[in-house]
């Protein structure tokens, strides 16, 4: 099921509903398909579950159930993280050394040699296959549970706290990471303009043309602060281990912090033109939107 509101829908909770279960269902069929790759699954089921907790925060003020929730699906995706953190680790060293030059493949192959086997550690400590069928139970769960939600709100008022909140973090955060320019609050950013960029999304139906525009937009943003943020992560990894070559670890340090701060540019300039709005000035503006989409035929 698409992951927006729709006219089909009578009330908001059953857009919450539907949208929640399509997301559910949709993490186990990744789990069952026949020849599953663990790891594709393990990025999918992660994946859904942030969606269905960024559609949480959207209605977070009318849901009284969202604490639970909210902590249900945390749990249930916490568990891949470290196996689907370990491939991300090798694949973030492969954008920052360009392995066309012989030069800089050679110099930095045992780095990447010791990433190679940080995750073929983790597969081994950590059975993906039992992961994911525990997760698959608990996503089965979820769907019994997402049957009984209720939202104590309907309409746009059923949204418009969730998304002020939301989109007012954001701005805090890049305020934040603009002044700070340390690597947590980046990521800090990163995780509220994800939500951001969800909400565009579940709400894109009631101004199609310039919200895709506006997603477009935060989706750039998400994947700049989040290659910030791998890139943190790989230069913690490196830095704390002593088998590879000091020199080639403090060259390839080196190189992460000058694309962390081309990133960290880029991505002032993108939250600038995203959080443009007050908090309240977009409410409004999305409120009016949502009222003429809901006079549609």
């Amino acid at each position: 099921m698409a992951y927006r509101i729709s006219h089909r829908d009578s009330t908001a909770q059953a857009s919450l509903r539907r949208i929640a279960r399509g997301q559910a269902k949709a993490a186990i069929r990744s789990i069952d398909a026949l020849g599953c790759d663990t790891a594709a699954a393990i990025h999918d089921v992660r994946k859904r579950c942030k969606k269905i907790r960024a559609l949480l925060r959207l209605v977070r003020p009318t849901f009284d159930g969202y604490r639970g929730e909210n902590k249900a699906l945390r749990d249930i995706a916490a568990p891949l993280g470290p196996l689907r953190d370990a491939e991300v680790l090798v694949a973030t060293f492969d954008q920052v050394v360009d392995a066309v030059r012989p030069d800089d493949a050679a110099t930095f192959a045992p780095v990447r040699h010791e990433l190679q086997r940080h995750h073929r550690t983790g597969a081994d400590a950590h059975d993906p296959d039992v992961l994911l069928r525990t997760a698959r139970e608990a996503l089965q769960l979820a769907l019994t549970r997402i049957k009984t939600w209720q939202l104590t709100e309907n309409g746009f008022d059923a949204f418009a706290g969730g998304l002020k909140a939301s989109y007012r973090r954001g701005r805090k955060a890049m305020r934040d990471a603009c002044r700070d320019g340390g690597n947590e609050a980046f990521h800090a950013w990163r995780k509220r303009c994800k939500d951001h960029t969800f909400h565009l999304r579940l709400l894109q139906p009631i101004w199609p043309g310039p919200m895709q525009a506006q997603r477009a937009c935060a989706a750039e943003l998400g994947d700049a602060l989040g290659l910030h943020h791998d890139l943190a992560v790989l230069a913690a990894h490196i830095r704390g281990k002593s088998g590879p070559d000091r020199g080639a670890i403090d060259a390839l340090v080196t190189r992460i912090h000058a694309r962390q701060h081309e990133l960290a540019a880029r991505a002032g300039s993108l939250g600038a033109r995203l959080y443009a709005e007050s908090p309240s000035a977009l409410a409004k503006s999305w409120r009016r939107r949502h009222a003429a989409w809901r006079r549609e035929p």
